[in-house]
C-alpha cells in the first residue's frame, strides 16, 4: 500500500485536490475530529447532570410526584441549581444541535457544509438564548 492516503495529491498546476486525505489539511477523516469530541464531552456531561437532575425529581427525595410537578417546587430548585440547570442546558442544545448537524453532512454536498454549519450556530445561540432568559429570569 502506497502512502497516497496521507500524502496530498497533486492535480496539474500543483494544487492540492482537496477531494484526497491530506496530510497538510489534517486529512479529510480528521476534519470533523472536533466536532465529534465536542459531541462526546457534551454526552459524558449529560450522564452526570441529567443523574442528578432526575435523583432531584425521585421519590428519594420524600417528594410524591405531584408536589415534583408544581411551578412552585421547579422555580425553588432553579433558586439553588441555576449552574447546574445552566450547564445541562448547554450540554443538552451543543449535543442536540452538533449531532443534528452531523447526521446531516452525510447528506449534505461538502460546498454547502459552511451554510448548515452557520444554521448550527445560529440555532444554538437561539436557543441557548432562549433557554438562558427563561432560566434566569423564572428563577
Amino acid at each position: 500500500m502506497g502512502l497516497g492516503w496521507v500524502l496530498p495529491a497533486r492535480r496539474a498546476g500543483g494544487r492540492v485536490n482537496m477531494g484526497e486525505p491530506s496530510a497538510e489539511r489534517g486529512g479529510s477523516l480528521m476534519r470533523e475530529s472536533w466536532s465529534m469530541l465536542l459531541t462526546y464531552a457534551t454526552a459524558l456531561v449529560l450522564v452526570f447532570v441529567l443523574t442528578f437532575h432526575l435523583l432531584l425529581e425521585s421519590p428519594l427525595t420524600g417528594k410524591s410526584l405531584e408536589d415534583t410537578l408544581t411551578f412552585g417546587y421547579a422555580t425553588g430548585n432553579l433558586a439553588y441549581y441555576k449552574i447546574v440547570f445552566g450547564l445541562l442546558l448547554f450540554a443538552a442544545v451543543l449535543h442536540g444541535f452538533n449531532g443534528a448537524r452531523v447526521i446531516v453532512l452525510e447528506w449534505l454536498h461538502p460546498k454547502r457544509a459552511w451554510a448548515l454549519n452557520l444554521l448550527a450556530v445560529i440555532l444554538m445561540a437561539l436557543f441557548l438564548a432562549v433557554g438562558s432568559y427563561t432560566l434566569y429570569a423564572v428563577g
